[in-house]
């Protein structure tokens, strides 16, 4: 394989794992709407040989060093050459909206002022069994919890040491 479709690949490798991500927070969002059951939605799709079960759940969004910086990467790649990535536009921009989602609620249920109520917090790595934080959704949800006067008490058995070096403490108001 030459050098850029050896490139490419490993961009686009990353960037169909993303966007199975984002489609089914997108198909869960719908279900929700919908009064349907996204697990079995998820089951039905998955038991389709040409999807497969891998990277078809619904969450909180995608993180972690590589897909949202493969997309954008892919994404910056494509516009300096005049094409218009609307797939990965879109992809990204149901990431952001997905991460923004828990922390909308909260809003929506509590009001904009948080002062004097404390969340827990269970998980703050962008995925179970590592230390990494980068592009978690539980940033978005800390900071905004923050932003809006509220005290966060959070844990992670892998990421505390890094929690603590970003922020100084995870608990903190």
């Amino acid at each position: 394989m030459d050098i850029r479709s050896a490139e490419l690949t490993k961009y686009a490798a990353n960037c169909m794992l993303a966007t199975k991500i984002s489609f089914m927070n997108e198909m869960s969002n719908l279900a929700e709407r919908l009064g349907a059951d996204i697990e079995k939605v998820r089951q039905g799709i998955g038991s389709d040989p040409r999807i497969g079960y891998h990277f078809i759940y619904p969450g909180c969004g995608y993180g972690g060093s590589c897909f949202p910086k493969d997309v954008q990467a892919l994404i910056r790649t494509a516009e300096s050459i005049g094409y218009q990535p609307r797939l990965l536009q879109a992809v990204e921009d149901v990431n952001d909206n997905q991460k923004n989602k828990l922390p909308t609620f909260i809003k929506r249920h509590f009001g904009d002022d948080l002062k004097g109520k404390t969340f827990a917090l269970w998980g703050l790595s962008f995925k179970p069994n590592t230390d990494d934080m980068r592009e978690a959704s539980s940033r978005v949800l800390m900071e905004t919890l923050w932003e809006a006067g509220a005290s966060v008490q959070a844990f992670d058995p892998e990421a505390m040491d890094e929690a603590q070096r970003i922020y100084g403490h995870p608990q903190r108001s």
